[in-house]
């Protein structure tokens, strides 16, 4: 007599096989996931350090914003206070090769949400049901905080997408989406922030007052959580 399994006995350990593997794989997708955006950031924020460099021996100026004023008077365009969305563009392809740009001046505080902004058209979907598509690390909607409270430059890479701020006090506060439409569009998990305007020392998220308040720790259980996650991913 040759002894062999039954079919009963195979059945089992077939399911029991399957809810192990129902377990484990979501998991290690995830893992596998959270990694790629992690090395696609570290990659980005070493790109945009080495640039940081280039722009200020090109420009012979210390700061982001200088090289922005000089690249305006380059193009002959009419200084403004602090909407230089052309200005940043143009810079911006000086270095950056196969790229799509939004928010060619388009962008316009308050009235961006009628029919979505253009970054959004790049970066997820458009502004619908008073929500964008884009977490803090709760959950809760982040509104338009990743293109910032103002007009705004989005830039389309072969490797990831990202939005410059170029109205606020943090003048060079970049966004960068390494993933660009696909999930989880959460600040923090693919979406981190740096800040360029010393051009001798580009800071992630988390570090040196730009994002250091408990609100924007690398927590979920932080109000406006994930920003500093930008520093954490680094070290």
């Amino acid at each position: 007599m040759k002894k062999a399994f039954t079919l009963a006995e195979v059945l089992i350990t077939l399911g029991i096989i399957g809810i192990v593997a129902a377990m484990t794989i979501p998991n290690l997708m995830n893992n596998y996931t959270q990694k790629r955006n992690i090395n696609t950031w570290k990659k980005a924020y070493a790109e945009f350090t080495q640039l940081a460099k280039q722009i200020s021996y090109d420009y012979e100026v210390d700061t982001f914003e200088e090289a922005v004023r000089m690249q305006e008077e380059l193009d002959n365009l009419t200084p403004q206070a602090n909407v230089v969305t052309q200005p940043v563009i143009n810079l911006f392809n000086r270095y950056f090769k196969n790229t799509n740009t939004a928010c060619n001046g388009n962008c316009k505080y308050g009235s961006q949400y009628k029919n979505g902004w253009n970054c959004q058209g790049i970066l997820v979907d458009k502004y619908v049901g008073g929500k964008t598509g884009y977490k803090y690390l709760n959950g809760a909607d982040a509104g338009y905080w990743v293109l910032g409270y103002h007009p705004t430059v989005c830039i389309q890479t072969p490797s990831y997408t990202f939005a410059l701020d170029t109205n606020t006090s943090s003048y060079g506060r970049i966004s960068i989406d390494v993933n660009g439409k696909n999930a989880p569009n959460t600040i923090g998990k693919d979406i981190f922030v740096l800040n360029m305007n010393k051009l001798n020392e580009v800071i992630p998220g988390g570090t040196r007052n730009f994002y250091t308040s408990e609100d924007y720790a690398c927590n979920e259980k932080a109000k406006y959580g994930g920003p500093a996650c930008s520093k954490k991913y680094l070290e």
